[in-house]
């Protein structure tokens, strides 16, 4: 970890408790403050593309109490580390403190979350954005090419590729918003038995807000399927087309299990056999996607 005496920050320099976070996959070095502050360290030819981020999270948070406040970012010189300086929300990880709580407090806080998740989904994005249908379906042309190539299942290739090829039409005229794009408990924070923050937006984009949804069944009911239920209840609770909802989310599960899988095989093949697993998992879920609503939501 950095010194901190190296860094021109005066809120550093008048500190008078620092200590490191070291969770997360994040690269980031990060240390807290006071218990009031975060800091984020990266490499300082990074800062151009994190000072977008800065401003995107600073629109954010007039969104939501529930996310961090933006307050300053800048550059370390003798250290050649860019910073952001944001507020440090208390709590402790989903993934840690939903397993200690009773299945109804897990619910509360999931619906909590998915509705602090819709406020975050108001914000529009840069004229520049290309509509989501296009962007969406070149990404997913290029990963199901990927995935052809792969020592995979050729069930696994077959459903998948039928499925989004049967349903890509369900991206026509879906809406352009604030995506967190990384939504799942690790990056939720819980205090006192009560849902605290959503945290770490380093891979915001924009695109469809449902998408935001689409990890749910890999990354979420693993830890606590009433959470999860929860999420959806939660960010539903004003909707009124619910099966369209689940119709992209089913397609969105779907072309998210052909990014995670070549993803793994490209980048962490040591864990290939855990994503594999929840491929399979998901794929039962859905009844190698015959249905749209996933078991774990009707349980």
């Amino acid at each position: 970890m950095m010194k901190a005496e190296r860094m021109d920050l005066s809120l550093i320099k008048n500190a008078k408790t620092i200590r490191p976070i070291q969770k997360g996959f994040s690269t980031d070095e990060k240390v807290v403050v006071d218990e009031t502050y975060l800091i984020k360290l990266f490499p300082e030819e990074n800062l151009p593309n994190r000072i977008e981020e800065f401003e995107t999270a600073r629109r954010v948070s007039v969104l939501s109490k529930k996310v961090p406040k933006v307050i300053n970012y800048g550059r370390c010189k003798e250290a050649g580390k860019g910073y952001l300086v944001l507020t440090y929300l208390p709590g402790v990880d989903g993934e840690e403190a939903l397993k200690r709580l009773p299945a109804a407090d897990q619910h509360r806080i999931g619906m909590v979350a998915g509705r602090e998740l819709k406020k975050l989904h108001a914000l529009e994005p840069p004229a520049d954005v290309l509509p989501w249908e296009v962007v969406k379906k070149k990404k997913s042309d290029r990963y199901l090419k990927k995935l052809e190539a792969l020592d995979v299942e050729f069930t696994i290739k077959d459903t998948l590729r039928n499925y989004i090829h049967r349903n890509v039409g369900l991206l026509k005229g879906r809406p352009n918003r604030f995506q967190h794009d990384d939504f799942h408990p690790s990056n939720i924070l819980i205090h006192d038995r009560s849902f605290s923050g959503i945290i770490d937006f380093q891979r915001m984009d924009w695109g469809d807000p449902l998408h935001d949804l689409h990890k749910l069944g890999f990354f979420s009911k693993q830890v606590s399927v009433p959470f999860t239920r929860g999420v959806v209840d939660g960010y539903l609770q004003e909707e009124d087309n619910h099966e369209r909802f689940w119709e992209l989310y089913a397609l969105y599960s779907a072309m998210h299990l052909v990014s995670a899988i070549v993803w793994c095989k490209e980048h962490t093949p040591s864990q290939v056999r855990m994503f594999l697993d929840r491929t399979y998992e998901v794929l039962d879920d859905h009844d190698h996607f015959t249905r749209t609503i996933p078991k774990w939501y009707e349980m």
